[in-house]
């Protein structure tokens, strides 16, 4: 049976902001629990560790709503699961650990890196995947992002900040036990400051390009990326 779970969160006051994240939280834990709750243990694990610890309905905030997203490096498909649930028109994920992907429905999965993918999206997304692919292959990645995005539309990445030194630290580490329990492909551990980041998808040809720490809260430096296709 099709789940057709939604994760928007039902209308009131300004005056409620904590009580709607509050709902939305459960909400978007109810939509996990019916897609992976079936699944092995080592996932079910991981992909709630993933959620609690990754601001993700924040980035899902940024996501136009009834959009067509393209997920690249989307693991076990959790951040295209709730974009799902939330309404959106097509999602792919596209994610090249043959381990974690499963079908689900309302979404596209597949197996494979970024350049499998043919076609234009209103927005891509890019969460947690750049620190991991070597720097001077980033240019290449923003730039085919850029091609498949679709005009006015958005490109949305969610990384570190490394000037966030103690946070950072406390990162780094839970990344060297991600990467010595292969829970992760690659490597490499490489972040930009903000600015020189901004300053890096300007050079390439976005629009708008603005960032956000969406961190509070959390343990992690997350900021957010969000630039236009010009």
């Amino acid at each position: 049976m099709r789940d057709t779970s939604t994760i928007n969160a039902p209308s009131a006051s300004r005056h409620q902001p904590r009580t709607i994240a509050r709902v939305g939280f459960i909400r978007a834990l109810i939509v996990l629990h019916r897609v992976y709750g079936r699944r092995p243990l080592r996932d079910r694990i991981h992909t709630l560790v993933r959620f609690l610890t990754c601001p993700m309905l924040r980035v899902l905030d940024a996501v136009p709503r009834s959009a067509s997203l393209l997920d690249i490096g989307a693991g076990h498909g959790v951040f295209a699961t709730l974009v799902r649930a939330r309404g959106a028109q097509r999602v792919v994920g596209v994610e090249p650990d043959v381990r974690k992907v499963r079908p689900i429905a309302g979404v596209e999965s597949v197996i494979g890196f970024d350049d499998v993918i043919t076609g234009t999206f209103d927005a891509i997304s890019i969460i947690d995947v750049l620190y991991k692919i070597p720097i001077a292959d980033w240019d290449a990645l923003l730039l085919r992002c850029r091609e498949r995005v679709a005009n006015d539309g958005l490109l949305i990445i969610k990384e570190q900040d490394p000037t966030a030194r103690v946070k950072n630290a406390w990162n780094a580490m839970q990344e060297r036990i991600a990467t010595a329990l292969h829970l992760t492909l690659g490597e490499t551990f490489t972040y930009e400051a903000p600015s020189a980041f901004l300053a890096r998808l300007s050079r390439l040809g976005f629009a708008d390009a603005r960032s956000k720490r969406i961190d509070f809260g959390y343990p992690h430096p997350h900021v957010l990326y969000v630039v236009k296709k010009h």
